[in-house]
């Protein structure tokens, strides 16, 4: 790759003197000068630091920012590296929401990923564009941004750019820019910073002459290491150094005598810090001394940034626009040199690397002023637009700085005081001792700043389990790490061993606790942490957190910040609990055993519309979900009028047909299994069906995907439409069996993109409601399909039942083209390519391991004995084909039809078998309950399905019932406890009081069981989309209903297999006496009528042996729902009662090992460094 990009260089280089600089006009013409809307310059510098005092060494920056506007002491970086930091600020969210967590590919960082996170359509030039400004940008974008990518696409949202290219943007006299459209160009031999100069005053006078307000961006690279690429594989392979910065000519004298600022913790005597920065040997006198000049030409290098600034003032001075101007000043992040005997660099949470400059300057903002309001870079979006007159997204995890002095005056008494702060892989050292000698992994962490009135504490936790906490009032240096078992015959003299006079653990559990919300927040959960924790608003601080009410939920009942393990980017499974599906929350008198995962409705009010999962809600009629992981993805409605209940009222239809259709079966199955005198093959009618929606379910989720949901529901209804018909004109029960499977086929995609396209139109609090209706509609369809099936049987003929359902499902499929909206995923894709992206090889195998095992449940032992070969081949078929789907979505599988990794999720394991056992229970009493009515009451199809009625209304009670609670409370896991043990409240009445007499108020006993069935599917579909990210939720949803389908399967074949086997034993004990027992048996089991026909002494035996058979059935769905909720609760964590004290001050935790993923990606980012 780095071969190819030198080539590239050459077909581009141009000679020193090319006239492509955009020089400035010797007289600038004044232009129109904007009325009311401000005009913002930002200059963004690269790795500037804070507290080694840059600062000091510009005078024209003190001159024209400092002592005419505000500085913002307490900024903030919230990741302390080039690109994850600038996206951060340029959209307004965290990195673990934009996930781009490294500077380059393949893992998490760069260009390509900021483009492939959609990022790209959604960012700050954008939203100004949209406000009517005209956007501009020269210099230093993203890192990854390169010859071979500046194309792929362009950057959207300016109005005229002209960028620094990789692999050339570090190189101080060999800088390439890439302007607007135009290939990239070289200019050998020039300063960097005063090209870059040159070209932003060419902005300015393209601006001003415009007349609209504008915003620039002037982007210098120094003072960053001059990285240029030596092709001897200096650094890891990769072909790359980092050496000190080169300043211009005219800056190469001066500070001669400058040396780093020697503080306390400047190449400690004694090593501080946990992890890799725990065993750095003490800097030699020949490092520091190379580390000094390294720090004096970084302050050469930050002259002609020094001279940029005063040429930018001038510009605006001259075309009349410096008064109603704002300019901002920052940098990426920090930088340190020699502090915690570190070599150059950063990427550490300490102060030198996450406290950065942040000056303001311009109308309404006091000059010569210094703040400790404690401000962020995801804070930044928010500013800008809050200056030009526009309010803050909805998705923003910042909010607007206090600026004039009215709101920084107020926000001394009211602001926020907590920073957030992550960061993944590996720290890479810089400068001549650093650069090829400095590459440390397990620098994986989550670090947290708490500033406010008597404390300044940073703790932080890394991957490897180790801890730190800095009481800075006491210990500015960070040097005594307070949870480090070294540190405590230091930290006892340095302050008693307490952190506001309270014990240190006291104080850690709640920096615990505030750092779990934060380190998966979204939204006003990143702004507003303590009322995650505290609902009732009561705690707003760490001071109110202290009280000692909170003691026992602080330090004894939250769960606890943790890794799984280390890894080089943002992978949820690897980051631990999650406070949204494992925290706890605080409420007087109330011991919460869950977190409320959604906001209610007056939360999203407060928020501006927005769910914790940063979805957006209705604004002006147009629906439109923006989730971090998936932002490109957009959902248009040719009529945004149509509000979410219309669209689920047009996904009930198709529902309701799919729902009934299951009914017609469960009610006649054994009429239509009869009329081919093959009863005790009837099963197979409900079995193929199910085994067909197992094959192709995985599928689905990624094909709507890819194209589209509401595309891949209309073929889905296809499929089931033309199933119905082969099953209405069968001539045998085998025809009627492929028709189910067809019919199968398309109920696969139905089932599961209904709950995709509510997923996609409403905030997660609301899906558990609006699914609750769409539940409604199915067990309608339940309810009126066993009576309106068993009359149609009784009637006309069974086969009416399928044939009418073919218009139905028509009509059905016209309604969803008109109202459901289209979910546009990658409309730049061919068709070529969209279907390329399918996994067919996985999805075949998977298909194939479900369908091979699930046909030995179904026929072993019953069908054919399990000692026959077709048994073995079929179980050698599954786990051969479980193997190859293993192999083939973990090395092969370009975009695998079901993420492996998913399976590694305790919580998504979980409720997949929470899923399957519930519904296996309930199917097979479904299956049951027809039967028992036919034989104990010789009862019509019709009568005895409905029979059914009161289970599917005790369902969609349970699911208006669960989807109101969630809606109201956000809980969830405690319906999924209770839910299996009101359900097994059924099978315990069915076994005690069901003898063949049944009356009417004893057919009710099946309501509970419905119901408890109803709340389940509501809970584990919630805690599901809650337990894994945007991107992953189609494919996890698919693999819930194959979990659902296997449930049907398995309850059908098993209740078959029990009903079957002890009707067998117990006929073959009581018909002893007869001659044609083998006979009777035969055709017992076989044909319904049979049984009907019988009379006296016989029908009694054959009555009472198909009672005693049923209930058994009854008895193993009992023991599945009682063990359901004891699955929903071991997937889940337990409360930590371990004192907070042993879990909070460990020693110094082992080394760890490195990850695959980081061997793999160990060189990656150095390449585009």
């Amino acid at each position: 790759m780095l071969a190819g990009q030198l080539l590239n260089y050459l077909s581009f280089w141009k000679p020193v003197g090319d006239n492509n600089v955009q020089s400035p006009l010797a007289n600038p013409p004044a232009g129109p000068v904007s009325t009311t809307r401000p005009n913002i310059v930002f200059i963004l510098t690269d790795d500037q630091d804070l507290h080694l005092n840059s600062l000091d060494y510009m005078l024209l920056t003190q001159k024209h920012l400092i002592d005419q506007g505000t500085f913002y002491k307490r900024h903030y970086c919230t990741i302390a590296i080039c690109c994850p930091s600038r996206v951060s600020l340029w959209t307004g969210k965290t990195a673990h929401n934009t996930n781009v967590t490294d500077v380059s590919p393949p893992y998490a960082g760069g260009y390509p990923k900021f483009i492939s996170q959609g990022l790209n359509d959604n960012y700050l030039p954008i939203w100004l564009q949209g406000a009517g400004y005209d956007t501009y940008y020269t210099g230093k974008l993203f890192n990854a941004h390169s010859i071979d990518t500046y194309d792929k696409p362009f950057p959207r949202g300016w109005t005229g750019s002209d960028f620094l290219i990789d692999p050339f943007t570090y190189q101080y006299l060999n800088a390439s820019f890439q302007r607007n459209q135009d290939p990239p160009v070289n200019y050998a031999g020039q300063y960097n910073t005063d090209i870059l100069a040159e070209k932003a005053y060419g902005f300015l006078d393209d601006a001003a002459s415009v007349g609209n307000p504008f915003f620039l961006t002037i982007a210098p690279i120094a003072p960053h290491s001059d990285v240029s690429f030596t092709g001897k594989g200096a650094f890891e392979n990769s072909g790359y150094s980092f050496s000190a910065p080169i300043p211009a000519k005219r800056h190469e004298h001066l500070f001669k005598d400058v040396k780093v600022p020697r503080t306390a913790n400047f190449n400690p005597k004694r090593a501080s810090g946990v992890s890799w920065i725990q065993e750095l040997p003490r800097q030699s006198d020949e490092n520091v001394a190379s580390n000094d000049h390294f720090y004096r030409n970084r302050l050469r290098a930050l002259q002609a940034v020094d001279e940029l600034v005063d040429g930018v003032f001038s510009r605006l001075k001259d075309h009349g626009l410096l008064e109603n101007t704002y300019v901002i000043y920052s940098t990426d992040n920090g930088y340190h040199i020699g502090q915690h005997r570190l070599q150059p660099g950063k990427e550490c949470s300490f102060e030198e690397d996450i406290n950065i400059p942040l000056i303001i300057r311009g109308p309404g903002i006091e000059k010569n002023t210094t703040t400790d309001v404690v401000t962020t870079h995801t804070d930044l979006a928010a500013t800008i637009l809050k200056l030009i007159g526009e309010n803050p997204r909805y998705d923003f995890d910042g909010t607007a700085i206090p600026i004039t002095p009215t709101e920084i005056s107020a926000a001394s008494e009211g602001w926020h005081e907590h920073v957030n702060v992550e960061y993944w892989g590996f720290a890479l050292g810089e400068g001549e001792f650093g650069s090829g000698n400095s590459l440390h992994w397990n620098n994986t962490y989550k670090a947290l700043r708490v500033i406010g009135k008597g404390y300044n504490l940073h703790y932080a936790v890394w991957c490897n389990g180790e801890h730190e906490l800095y009481n800075l009032e006491r210990d500015p240096g960070q040097l005594h790490n307070l949870l480090d078992e070294r540190d405590r015959d230091l930290v006892s003299a340095l302050d008693s061993n307490t952190v506001l006079g309270l014990p240190v653990a006291k104080v850690a559990a709640r920096l615990d606790s505030l750092l779990l919300v934060l380190k998966s927040c979204k939204g006003d959960r990143c702004i507003n942490p303590w009322d995650a924790l505290h609902p009732d608003n009561d705690v707003k601080s760490l001071e109110q957190a202290l009280s000692p009410r909170y003691d026992s939920f602080y330090e004894k009942e939250q769960v606890r910040v943790k890794y799984n393990r280390c890894e080089n980017g943002y992978i949820v499974e690897a980051e631990g609990p999650q406070f949204e599906t494992d925290g706890i929350l605080f409420r007087e008198g109330i011991r919460w055993d869950e977190t409320p995962l959604l906001r209610s409705e007056r939360d999203l009010v407060k928020t501006g519309g927005t769910d914790v999962y940063g979805t957006e809600t209705a604004i002006d009629g147009e629906i439109e979900r923006s989730r971090p992981s998936t932002p490109s993805s957009e959902v248009q409605t040719s009529n945004p009028s149509v509000a979410p209940s219309l669209v689920v009222l047009a996904l009930t239809i198709g529902v309701f047909i799919a729902q009934l259709d299951t009914s017609f079966v469960l009610a006649t199955h054994s009429t239509i299994a009869s009329e081919f005198d093959q009863l005790a093959n009837s099963s197979w009618l409900v079995v193929s069906y199910s085994l067909a929606m197992c094959a192709v379910q995985p599928i689905y989720g990624k094909v709507s995907d890819i194209y589209g949901r509401k595309e891949s529901l209309i073929v889905a209804y296809m499929f089931f439409a033309i199933g119905c018909l082969i099953c209405g004109s069968s001539t045998s029960l085998f025809q009627v069996v492929l028709g189910r499977v067809v019919s199968g086929i398309g109920s696969a995609g139905a089932s599961a993109l209904v709950s995709l396209i509510i997923l996609d139109l409403v905030p997660l609090r609301q899906v558990a409601s609006l699914r609750s209706y769409v539940n409604v509609a199915a067990t309608t369809g339940r309810s009126l399909g066993g009576p309106i099936g068993g009359f149609l049987s009784d009637t006309i003929g069974w086969r009416w039942s399928f044939i009418g359902q073919a218009p139905l499902i028509a009509i059905s499929a016209c309604c969803v083209w008109i109202l459901v909206p289209h979910k546009v995923h990658d409309e730049e894709d061919t068709k070529t390519d969209k279907f390329s992206r399918i996994d067919f090889r996985g999805a075949f195998w998977l298909a194939t391991t479900i369908t091979s095992f699930l046909l030995v449940v179904e026929i072993g032992g019953r069908k054919i004995p399990w000692t026959h070969p077709l048994i073995l081949i079929l179980l050698t078929t599954s786990v051969l084909s479980a193997v190859l789907f293993f192999v083939t979505e973990t090395r092969w599988a370009v975009e695998p039809i079901f993420p492996i990794h998913l399976l590694k999720q305790k919580d998504v394991v979980c409720q997949y078998l929470v899923m399957m056992l519930q519904i296996a229970a309930q199917l097979s009493m479904m299956f049951c309950i027809p039967l028992y009515f036919q034989v104990t009451q010789n009862a019509s199809a019709s009568l005895a399905g409905a029979h059914l009625f009161p289970a599917v209304g005790g369902n969609a009670v349970g699911s208006l019932l669960s989807g109101w609670i969630i809606k109201r409370t956000g809980r969830y896991k405690s319906l999924a406890v209770v839910a299996p043990l009101i359900a097994a409240t059924s099978y315990t009445l069915l076994i005690l009081r069901w003898h063949g007499n049944t009356n009417f108020w004893e057919s009710l006993y099946i309501i509970p069981g419905g119901f408890g069935t109803g709340m389940a599917e509501a809970a584990t579909f919630i805690g599901l989309t809650a337990s894994v990210p945007s991107e992953y939720q189609a494919m996890a949803i698919g693999g819930l209903f194959l979990a659902s389908n296997v449930g049907v399967i398995s309850g059908l074949a098993g209740s078959s297999a029990v009903a079957e086997l002890t009707l067998k034993r117990e006929l073959d004990k009581t018909l002893l006496s007869y001659p044609n027992k083998e006979k009777i048996i035969d055709r017992a089991i076989s044909d319904i009528g049979f049984v009907l026909g019988l009379e006296g002494r016989l029908r009694e035996i054959v009555l009472r042996a198909y009672v005693l058979s049923l209930g058994y059935t009854h008895g193993v769905s009992l023991l599945v729902r009682y063990d359901a909720p004891e699955g929903y609760n071991s997937g889940f964590r337990t409360r930590n009662t371990l004192n907070i004290t042993h879990t909070l001050t460990t020693p110094k935790a082992p080394k760890t090992q490195t990850s695959k993923s980081q061997k793999n990606t160990q060189c990656f980012r150095t390449k585009e460094k």
